[in-house]
């Protein structure tokens, strides 16, 4: 049989088969006790809904102290229902039974005191049989409406469940809520009570009310709940998760999930086999003959999906999926069809093993075909493992000619081959390949050049190595180079790091930049001298065309010396990030031009400034390249024209913000877009009026712009102006 179809054929088995018992088990409730144990933990999650419409009086040990022993002469309990009358709850509801006649006189008084009121409830309960024994008749008469307080208790004790009406006649609770104009039907699969945590409502002694100790406010409005919570007398029952609850408690339980409409339905047998039967079926398709995921994941996200899914539609839908069923056929799909996967496995290595071997190798002979399965698997397997090791060794030989430090690592960063040099850079001890992670632990040793960023392991393979400019503690300048390393069917399987020790380069660019400081400020400090003395020499002294002319060379030369000083911190400055909005950046540009704009009676129209778009920059130099693009704008635009400054983010791709820079110049032909950003370039001289400048303003620009990972674009044409944006990434706000 192919092996195609024998693997599709045992996966149809096993997917009907495990179905089948699913359904066996959700029928027949095999395993209630796990899913009462479940429902209890998921339960201990439902928040807290305090609930001003109930209140609680206690018959407690207080009242019993104060009125005698249980059961209370007909007399005290009329006083306190005269006594809540006057408080004007919504209804007062007794958890006590009155079933058994007492004096005329006292049964009278409590008959009366509860025609006076009108809205008390009182409780029955079921006798043998099924019999219903009423209160007794005046009371009954009284009473604005009974109902039996029986809960139903699961096979392992605890009162979970809310019992169903019993023909005509319903449960005391929504006998209450539906004389409040808001009763619902009663789903034939059954309630659950919704049991919360803490005291959710008040809770008045019977003897603080009687004697009026207690505030008015206390119950006015409410549904005033009556019963017995003295020790030895009031019953108390075992509840999901909250210990144990005495009746008054159960049945304000109850109440409150009636009136906030938190009452928990059982989930019909439709839906609960739906719910035993998709993970399988989902579980399956990931572990069977078709495109999927691991299936250990695909079991640990099972079984996560069914339990999360039940807790939510507990918590959220107030339905309960029992999640028992569901996962045992998880765990019942999961190691049948792996144990069917290693004998395919086996198979298929086998057959795998046997073409490697017949390919021609550099080092090992190709190894016979045995007779038995399993014992020449075994043979090929030891073969190209002995292969392996050889190519490994002979590999790591040529590593070690290497003159710089070089890794090899797998997709996570472990070390699996390390050259000489590498041990002598980082010492022999911390390039073995007997310990995970000493790749990424090696890298902490390097900080990104200028952000000081950490150097990691790139999350993703690229198409292209990745370098970076790093540096050490003691102040080594390296190139950190990722070279991602793919098979023979392009797929990623770790990476070649490479360390080039570019110190003795770095000394020398340092001291170019300090000849260049210096050339710089000898050039600066001459040229103030001039304009210093141009400024306080008598006028008589000087020609005022020579003055003229000595301040404009003088000036020209500062310009050169202020744009090499400001290139040079662009380009070799330790940049020292913050959050900016950049249209407050925007708008620092425009007041340090506004006497240039001024004087030649430029408008100017802003965009976008309001929108707060954080950029994480060296503010100065983003504020100086804003000031140099719209300085541009300004020099090749003729007088009593308009300049737009506009600030949004990006619509597509990464988040980044931009501010464009549109002037009404004589704009750029294709080829000085193209050297706009090299030093000492110079656009078109618009009018025919030569520009004041050396051609390094764009030049800065594009070097900060660039360290900050943004770009800048210039869009333009002959004639019709020039637009130039700067882009740079969003900071990110988490």
């Amino acid at each position: 049989m192919n092996l195609a179809v024998r693997l599709k054929i045992e996966w149809w088995i096993i997917a009907v088969l495990v179905s089948l018992l699913a359904v066996v088990l959700t029928l027949g409730d095999a395993l209630s006790r796990l899913d009462n144990a479940a429902y209890d933990r998921l339960l201990q999650l439902d928040p807290p809904r305090p609930d001003g419409r109930i209140a609680l009086v206690a018959i407690d040990d207080a009242a019993l102290a104060q009125f005698g022993r249980w059961p209370w002469n007909r007399s005290v309990h009329a006083q306190l229902v005269d006594r809540l009358r006057e408080e004007a709850p919504q209804a007062i509801v007794y958890d006590t039974l009155f079933t058994e006649r007492g004096t005329p006189q006292g049964d009278a008084g409590l008959a009366g005191a509860m025609a006076r009121a009108g809205n008390v409830f009182l409780p029955f309960f079921i006798g043998a049989g099924a019999k219903v024994v009423e209160p007794i008749a005046p009371l009954r008469d009284a009473a604005r409406g009974t109902g039996f307080t029986d809960f139903l208790v699961d096979p392992d004790g605890v009162m979970r469940s809310a019992p169903s009406p019993l023909g005509s006649r319903l449960h005391l609770m929504d006998e209450v809520h539906g004389s409040l104009g808001k009763s619902v039907a009663v789903p034939a699969t059954g309630r659950l009570i919704p049991f919360t945590s803490g005291e959710q409502w008040p809770r008045l002694s019977a003897a603080s009310l009687l004697a009026g100790k207690e505030p008015r406010p206390a119950l006015r409005g409410k549904v005033v709940l009556v019963g017995v919570t003295a020790a030895g007398i009031g019953p108390r029952y075992p509840v999901p998760g909250r210990g144990t609850m005495s009746g008054l408690e159960i049945n304000a339980q109850f109440l409150h999930g009636l009136l906030g409409k938190l009452m928990i339905g059982k989930a019909g047998n439709a839906m609960r086999i739906g719910f035993a039967l998709v993970p399988v079926w989902l579980l399956m398709l990931l572990m069977g003959p078709f495109p999927r995921l691991s299936p250990a994941l695909g079991l640990a996200a099972g079984t996560v999906a069914v339990l999360a899914l039940s807790g939510l539609s507990l918590l959220l839908g107030r339905v309960w999926l029992p999640p028992a069923t569901p996962i045992l056929a998880l765990c019942v799909a999961y190691p049948i069809w792996g144990w069917r996967q290693l004998a395919i496995t086996q198979h298929f290595m086998h057959g795998e093993l046997l073409r490697l071997a017949a390919d021609s190798t550099l080092f090992t002979p190709p190894v016979k075909k045995g007779r038995q399965p399993l014992p020449s698997t075994i043979a090929l397997l030891t073969a190209a493992i002995t292969s392996n090791r050889d190519m490994k060794h002979f590999v790591a030989e040529r590593l070690d000619q290497l003159p710089d430090a070089t890794l090899v690592t797998d997709g996570k960063g472990d070390i699996l081959l390390a050259s000489a040099s590498a041990g002598r850079l980082f010492g022999t001890e911390n390039v073995r390949v007997d310990a995970p992670g000493k790749g990424a632990a090696l890298l902490t040793r390097f900080r990104q050049a200028g952000s000081q960023e950490p150097i990691r392991f790139p999350a993703a393979p690229t198409a292209e190595p990745l370098s970076f400019d790093a540096m050490t503690e003691d102040g080594h300048f390296f190139t950190v180079r990722f070279a991602p390393q793919l098979t023979v069917g392009s797929g990623f399987v770790g990476w070649i790091v490479q360390f080039m020790d570019v110190s003795e380069a770095k000394a020398a660019q340092r001291q170019r930049d300090d000849i260049l400081e210096l050339l710089t400020h000898d050039m600066r400090s001459p040229q103030a001298s001039i304009l210093a003395v141009l400024e306080t020499a008598p006028s008589e002294n000087i020609a005022p065309e020579e003055a003229r002319r000595i301040r404009h060379y003088a000036e020209r030369t500062l310009g050169l010396a202020d744009g090499f000083v400001q290139l040079a911190r662009a380009e070799s400055l330790e940049y020292v990030l913050e959050d900016v909005a950049l249209g407050d950046m925007m708008i620092d540009a425009i007041d340090d031009l506004w006497p240039q704009l001024t004087a030649k009676s430029i408008s100017i129209d802003t965009g976008g400034e309001d929108e707060r778009l954080i950029v994480r920059v060296e503010r100065s130099l983003v504020t100086r390249a804003l000031i140099n693009l719209l300085d541009n704008a300004i020099k090749y635009s003729p007088s009593g024209s308009h300049i737009r400054c506009t600030v949004g983010q990006e619509p597509d791709g990464e988040p980044r913000a931009f501010c464009a820079i549109t002037d009404e110049g004589p704009g750029l032909d294709e080829e000085h877009r193209h050297r706009l950003f090299e030093r000492f370039h110079r656009g078109p001289l618009g009018a025919g009026r030569r520009m004041d400048g050396v051609g390094l303003g764009l030049s800065f620009v594009h070097t900060v712009v660039v360290r900050h990972r943004g770009e800048v674009r210039c869009l333009s044409e002959v004639g019709r102006g020039a637009t130039f944006s700067l882009i740079l990434p969003l900071a990110d706000r988490g």
